[in-house]
């Protein structure tokens, strides 16, 4: 069995069901993987296709949205943005991280935030219900010096979830 739709194609399913579909879209001068996967075919909606669709196209304006949503992080008492913002600082050799660091206001962590790059965005259609991760965005500092991603999860209506740090 298969699903077609108008911005993915046809979508088919392995053996056991799974969906999968990957690709590249553009932000700015850098390309960003895309992909979406579902381990059940029967449970992705066109609904939910569609919305990830709409997400795929409206990029921009969904990495603006997780990277506000880290800005926010950065006022909780433990929050997980400023660990990992610090631990990439301390960790990283200084002149990588002069590299990687493209803008210089003062503000350590916003520049720092303004400096991340996004790496890719996973996409679960299965998920769609608004308390569910919906869309895994992955960023990262500097992919070349380091394997630490800054994770924002969100939900089908764009609100984040969940922000992590995986390694």
């Amino acid at each position: 069995m298969t699903i077609e739709h108008d911005f993915f194609g046809i979508l088919g399913s392995d053996d056991e069901g799974e969906v999968y579909w990957s690709d590249f879209a553009e932000l700015g001068d850098q390309d960003v993987q895309i992909d979406l996967s579902s381990p059940d075919e029967a449970s992705v909606s066109a609904e939910a296709l569609d919305i990830a669709a709409a997400m795929v196209n409206a990029l921009e304006d969904l990495d603006s949205e997780a990277r506000e949503s880290l800005v926010a992080d950065l006022s909780k008492e433990a929050s997980v943005t400023s660990a990992y913002i610090e631990s990439e600082l301390e960790e990283m050799d200084p002149e990588a991280l002069e590299d990687a660091l493209i803008w210089d206001s003062g503000d350590k962590q916003i520049d720092f935030l303004r400096s991340i790059q996004l790496q890719r965005v996973g996409f679960h259609p299965h998920h769609h219900r608004s308390e569910e991760h919906f869309a895994v965005l992955e960023y990262s500092i500097s992919p070349d010096e380091t394997d630490a991603l800054l994770v924002v999860t969100i939900d089908v209506h764009g609100d984040p979830v969940l922000i992590a740090v995986e390694q």
